[in-house]
């Protein structure tokens, strides 16, 4: 019955449920790693491994043959003809040399393009599926709270409303070619102790729900068919052995349905690696299971042989096996990887395509942020002259984290060489992200002294080696990562290095553009006061320097948002827009140095930019906000857009709304609705929102959502009306 592809793939799953062994049903909760060490095994014995062959791998195999000659063996050579599930990379674009690398996610974030968002995750989805990979381990929808965390790019942001709306758009595409999405990490893994990686989450129930959840309930709710927990713990219990949240309030309130895989090696840590919560592989296998942990990865520890040992015993109930079993076989059902989970040569034909190529750098355009501008930009590239481009990430492809760079891949340097032509181009490394010599920081400024305008391009480093002066590892190669995963920091100034090439270049007294590549805001508010026009990227995609290119000569507006605050300094930590009423400090005496005050003494608890700000090139008005609550409860609401400047822009129209008072205390606003808007120079549009009980909800002294009936406000660009529910 279960090879019958009419039949529902429940129906299916519970028919092969019924015909699997112990070690056939064990097999599809663990996986397959390293696969091309397998693929090399299964050839050396002609088509009979002598290794156990499990269910999953984490993989985009080297080889096509790789791919089909696996799933070849597992359909067509053992007993029940299970396929291979492949999981791998694909948080904004597959991980393969001929793929298509999109801009970094929190630079998505900071777009707010939903459409944008559907169309690339539709590209890579056909992308993956193209070389075999069925399941990808994104997007990562965790809430970023403090960004000193390596991971802090990975994310879109700091604000529920608009991951979930970003994340929940990701989902759709890329299931709508058949892979599933696996959402990351559930739950509260970007507010970390000390923004450490794996650091316990100290927050409570409250704001798990009211925060941390919104995005994953969207996710859930656009058909998501995967989740990966956090390697963190809540209360002194990691989050991978938490009935609490993986069965009771995932499952049971959030009504997800499908598989839960784990961290890689996320399981094991709960012994003595990290969380210290089980003495044995056989406890970190039951406390597992016992939660809702349907898939280890990467290899078996605690659904190993003790595990199927304590089945046997019955001293874990063969139930809950049979329950994770049938939801990876129901996945791989509804996946049609029993029809055909080999790798498809039509598609690719074509993967990287122009549509590919240039939606790629679309998002660029909309997620690089101008945030200072003195009037520099834009410039005129018949006149701009000579220009230098200096600095550690000039050459580099600043993709960010969970991409490797192509053959496609376009630097800041190599984008102004196509611009300006190479005689007009100067340049110099000047510095690493982390060291320098005395030689190095002369030669950039003697290049610096011979152009017109200098562009001073640094920032962090991502999971990438340099040849120059370094930190020297095992394998003699040089690394200076600065973000990434387990790359938090203590700090968010510049680096020694980078501070002083910045010196060096700012007092030659250029017309300076300081563009940074960052992995997570920085503190550099006295720095930015030295040039006159500044620059972000959380990590560029392939088409990255034409972009830039682009944007710096006025080809395109720039319109991207900040998708997180910046904090003033590391010890104005945390500085999130959406905060409650006393978190910013009752007195309101802001200190300083030369006339302390109160919080605090010496400074600000306030950000030095705040979300949602960004600059363009044109003056966009808006007016006329108002609001109507229809009969049905709901609230239409308008504010109508003027671009009354010179530009053509993508306007990102916010709007938030505050509780003036509520039983629970209230945030001082909340975004809750957001749409982006093509508005040529001298265009007028009406935008039209829809607000429902969940945007004037909160979560009452019960933890339950229930509606606030009292008085809020409706907020957009320093405009406001009210809005009351008797």
């Amino acid at each position: 019955m279960y090879k019958n592809k009419d039949l529902a793939p429940e129906v299916r799953a519970k028919d092969l449920l019924s015909k699997m062994t112990l070690d056939e049903k064990i097999m599809q909760m663990n996986m397959q790693w390293p696969i091309n060490k397998f693929h090399q095994n299964l050839v050396e014995n002609n088509g009979e491994p002598t290794v156990t062959p499990n269910g999953s791998t984490f993989a985009c195999p080297e080889t096509l043959e790789t791919v089909d000659d696996l799933q070849d063996y597992y359909l067509n050579k053992t007993r029940l003809g299970i396929p291979l599930l492949c999981h791998y990379e694909a948080l904004h674009g597959l991980i393969h040399p001929k793929t298509t690398n999109f801009p970094q996610t929190m630079g998505i974030g900071g777009s707010f393009n939903r459409e944008n968002v559907r169309k690339m995750g539709e590209i890579i989805g056909r992308e993956c599926k193209a070389y075999g990979v069925r399941m990808v381990y994104a997007p990562t929808i965790d809430i970023t709270r403090d960004p000193r965390s390596g991971r802090t790019l990975e994310s879109y942001g700091e604000d529920p409303y608009a991951t979930g709306e970003l994340g929940s758009e990701y989902v759709k595409g890329i299931q709508s070619n058949g892979v599933a999405s696996c959402a990351k990490h559930y739950i509260a893994y970007g507010v970390s102790e000390g923004a450490l990686n794996m650091a316990p989450a100290h927050v409570g129930e409250r704001e798990i729900r009211e925060v941390m959840l919104e995005p994953f309930k969207k996710c859930i709710d656009a058909g998501m068919m995967a989740i990966m927990p956090s390697h963190n713990e809540i209360d002194g219990i990691p989050v991978h052995a938490s009935k609490k949240y993986l069965r009771d309030i995932l499952r049971d309130e959030l009504g997800f349905e499908g598989i839960t895989t784990s961290d890689f090696s996320a399981m094991e840590f709960l012994g003595e690696r990290v969380h210290h919560i089980a003495p044995d592989k056989l406890t970190i296998g039951k406390r597992c299971i016992e939660a809702g942990m349907d898939i280890e990865s990467p290899y078996p520890v605690g659904y190993g042989e003790e595990f199927k040992q304590a089945i046997l015993d019955g001293e874990i109930d063969m139930k809950l096996i049979d329950e994770a079993v049938l939801r990876v076989l129901t996945l791989k059902f509804k996946l049609g990887l029993f029809e055909n989970p080999y790798t498809d040569r039509e598609l690719l034909k074509i993967v990287h395509n122009q549509e590919a190529i240039d939606l790629a750098r679309e998002i660029d355009e909309e997620s690089i942020l101008l945030l200072k501008n003195d009037g520099m930009l834009p410039l005129n590239e018949k006149k701009v002259g000579k220009v230098a481009v200096i600095g550690n990430n000039a050459k580099d492809t600043n993709l960010g984290v969970y991409i490797n760079p192509t053959e496609a891949c376009v630097s800041f340097y190599d984008g102004m060489v196509d611009r300006l032509g190479e005689e007009n181009v100067l340049y110099a490394l000047g510095c690493n992200p982390l060291t320098y010599t005395d030689e190095m920081i002369e030669e950039a400024v003697e290049t610096a002294k011979q152009a017109d305008t200098v562009f001073l391009v640094i920032g962090d480093c991502c999971f990438k080696k340099v040849g120059a002066p370094g930190m020297e590892k095992d394998d003699g190669i040089k690394y200076e990562t600065t973000a990434g995963e387990g790359f938090d920091t203590h700090d968010l100034n510049l680096t020694p290095s980078q501070q002083r090439l910045f010196d060096a270049i700012t007092a030659l007294n250029k017309p300076t553009l300081l563009v940074f590549y960052g992995g997570r805001p920085y503190a550099l508010e006295k720095d930015v006061e030295k040039v006159n026009a500044f620059m972000f990227c959380w990590g560029g995609g392939e088409q990255n320097g034409i972009a830039f290119a682009n944007l710096i000569f006025g080809d395109k507006t720039p319109s991207a948002r900040l998708p997180i605050s910046f904090p003033k300094s590391t010890g104005s930590i945390p500085c999130y827009y959406n905060h409650k009423a006393s978190a910013r400090g009752y007195y309101k005496d802001r200190g300083t140095l030369e006339k302390p005050g109160h919080d605090y003494v010496f400074g600000s608890p306030e950000p030095w930019m705040t979300f949602g700000y960004g600059l363009s090139y044109t003056n966009v008005e808006y007016s006329d906000l108002k609001a109507e609550v229809l009969e049905n409860g709901d609230v239409k609401a308008s504010v109508t857009v003027e671009n009354k400047g010179d530009y053509d822009i993508n306007e990102s129209v916010l709007m938030y709304v505050k509780a003036l008072w509520c039983p629970i205390s209230p945030f001082v606003k909340r975004l809750r609705k957001f749409d982006k808007v093509f508005l040529k120079k001298g265009d007028k549009k009406t935008v039209e929102f829809t607000l429902t009980d969940e945007d004037f909800s909160y979560i009452d002294e019960d933890y339950k959502t229930v509606k606030h009936n009292g008085e809020h406000k409706l907020l957009v660009e320093g405009l406001e009306c009210s809005v009351k529910f008797e």
